[in-house]
């Protein structure tokens, strides 16, 4: 039996996105393609591999067993392929990077301009997930050659090289004209009578201070769930605190148009609000070239953000102290 690459790939997006419309989206072709292919490798394999319904596709017994596999085949074909690309052209390759929706809406699209320009050749791809633990599943099983996400809960993993990039102070943003954006003073609490919008999974460092605060509003609120809505996509967050009364916790730096326009502004900020994001490679595993010189255009990108982040803050922050970005211990 010959397995065609592409139908495993497919089938691994399958898998991944648990929809027939939502990988073929991701996949850049037609729904009706994708389940032919499907059924076409479900009849070379001789097996079931999803169980479909109006809810989506979930893998069977024999489709999880063939997702381990179709994964250790595809990870080969892709670093067979990048080797042969490396010898066959100078300076070609591919690099394919895990990111945090901060890091992905903020530093990576400066870095991945100065890559571009210095590296025609290299093919860059980019998965953007709020899950971190999603990411480090795919690092380590060798899908990923490094992230650029949350690392607060990973200084445990002794297989992991992880280099901290500066923190950067979050604050509790809202619209414009929002009941609290006229008071002089709002806390914390204050902000968690409104829903929420997370932009990402909150890590225990910051949604622990974050319950703490919002317990005396419980009463008033019962049965709220928090947070009220989670979205991957930084867009959508801001179009929703626009049109409605949720805040969410965000940089100013990933909101600078925003503030530009005066469509949204900054309530307040806490001192254990901030990001922790930084870069993440497997320790005994050498990156490529292309790989080193991608983290230095991150290093790059990071430090005009910083300062970047202190003309906005100097600009749209009157509250008292105004944070900045700081450097955290083994940055």
């Amino acid at each position: 039996m010959t397995l065609d690459l592409n139908k495993l790939r497919q089938f691994l997006a399958l898998a991944e996105h648990g929809s027939f419309g939502r990988a073929a989206a991701a996949l850049r072709m037609t729904q009706p393609a994708l389940s032919r292919n499907v059924k076409a490798l479900e009849a070379e394999v001789g097996a079931v591999l999803f169980e479909r319904s109006s809810a989506g596709a979930v893998p069977t017994d024999d489709g999880r067993l063939l997702i381990e596999r179709a994964r250790e085949l595809v990870r080969a074909a892709d670093e067979l392929d990048r080797e042969v690309s490396r010898r066959r052209i100078p300076g070609a390759g591919q690099i394919t990077a895990g990111v945090g929706p901060y890091p992905g809406e903020t530093i990576l699209p400066a870095a991945l301009s100065g890559f571009m320009a210095a590296h025609p050749l290299v093919r860059v791809r980019v998965v953007v997930r709020g899950d971190w633990d999603e990411l480090l599943r795919r690092l380590r099983a060798r899908e990923l050659d490094l992230l650029v996400a949350e690392t607060s809960t990973l200084d445990r993993e002794h297989d992991l090289d992880i280099e901290h990039l500066p923190s950067h102070p979050v604050y509790f943003i809202a619209r414009r004209g929002h009941p609290l954006a006229g008071r002089t003073s709002v806390s914390a609490e204050h902000t968690f009578e409104y829903p929420f919008v997370a932009l990402s999974r909150y890590p225990p460092r910051a949604l622990q201070p974050m319950l703490a605060a919002r317990r005396p509003s419980d009463a008033r609120h019962p049965g709220r769930p928090f947070p009220a809505v989670e979205l991957v996509s930084l867009h959508g967050v801001k179009q929703l605190l626009m049109g409605s009364d949720a805040i969410a916790a965000l940089t100013l730096a990933s909101i600078a148009d925003e503030l530009s326009r005066g469509t949204l502004v900054p309530l307040v900020t806490e001192p254990w609000a901030s990001t922790g994001y930084g870069l993440v490679r497997l320790k005994g595993h050498a990156p490529s070239a292309a790989a080193i010189r991608f983290c230095e255009c991150l290093r790059e990108a990071e430090a005009a953000l910083v300062r970047d982040e202190s003309r906005l803050v100097a600009a749209h922050w009157t509250g008292r102290k105004p944070p900045v970005a700081r450097r955290r211990r083994g940055a």
